[in-house]
């Protein structure tokens, strides 16, 4: 006789659709690697990396090329959260993740010679907040010891809505040598009003860097320096790409070599 208090057994649902599986070492994707003990991408054991992509993001993504640059992968992805929710951290020589280290770097915590973000540091930095060596743009910018260009500037040379630095030029400018709607410094020119010798004789002396001595701020200047310096650390970034090379495939070069050639 059955039990009719017995609980039934669980059961699937039909329509139930586990997330894709993937190596959380290289990314590579293992849906159907049923037969297989190891990653076919990195060769590391299944038991190790086997992982699937959360339910609750098809953002996330994991992905390091296996072409080196100076030791670092030359392209590293790591966007959205793991298995186990953490943000992904990629570092490589091209990076692009939640947190991005990297020569060239792309996020929205973002580090590098070269990095564009939310919060960005480097050499040359883009971002609501960048903190650059060289140069840097963004809402907030502060170049070190460089050109900045943004809504709240600091640098050497700072060009913005309120520009502070050695070099000053935008509404409210502070600095040694400072230029604006409203100049506060030790040699100050705030539009509107006659600068004496002294100021104008250096503003006329950095023209090429600062713009003519006539009219409003140079912020043009500023702009076109702030883009050169940019371009030309981008560019000495990116030569360190022509060492870039695949892994040698040893045992496929020595099949190929002694592979029996056709006869005619």
């Amino acid at each position: 006789m059955t039990n009719q208090n017995q609980a039934p057994e669980p059961t699937l649902k039909a329509d139930l659709v586990l997330p894709r599986p993937f190596c959380a070492k290289c990314g590579h994707d293992l849906t159907g690697a049923v037969h297989s003990a190891v990653c076919p991408e990195c060769g590391r054991p299944l038991v190790e990396v086997l992982t699937r992509e959360p339910r609750f993001s098809k953002m996330t993504r994991r992905y390091e090329s296996p072409t080196r640059v100076l030791g670092l992968p030359l392209l590293s992805i790591a966007t959205g959260p793991d298995a186990e929710g953490k943000m992904g951290r990629a570092k490589g020589y091209i990076a692009v993740g939640d947190v991005a280290t990297g020569v060239f770097a792309l996020g929205g915590l973002a580090r590098g010679v070269v990095a564009m973000g939310g919060i960005s540091v480097g050499g040359v930095t883009f971002g609501g907040l960048s903190i650059g060596t060289f140069a840097a743009f963004g809402g907030g910018a502060i170049a070190l010891l460089g050109s900045s260009l943004g809504g709240f500037s600091v640098g050497l040379m700072a060009n913005g809505g309120l520009a502070v630095g050695a070099l000053a030029q935008g509404g409210l400018a502070i600095g040694w040598l400072a230029r604006g709607g409203q100049a506060q410094g030790v040699h100050a020119w705030t539009l509107g009003r006659t600068p004496d010798d002294a100021t104008r004789a250096l503003f006329d002396q950095f023209a090429w860097l600062l713009g003519p001595s006539t009219g409003g701020p140079g912020l043009q200047y500023g702009v076109g320096w702030t883009i050169a310096i940019a371009l030309v650390v981008a560019f000495l970034a990116a030569i360190p790409l022509i060492l870039a090379r695949k892994p040698r495939d040893r045992v496929a070069e020595e099949l190929q070599q002694t592979a029996p050639k056709d006869r005619f």
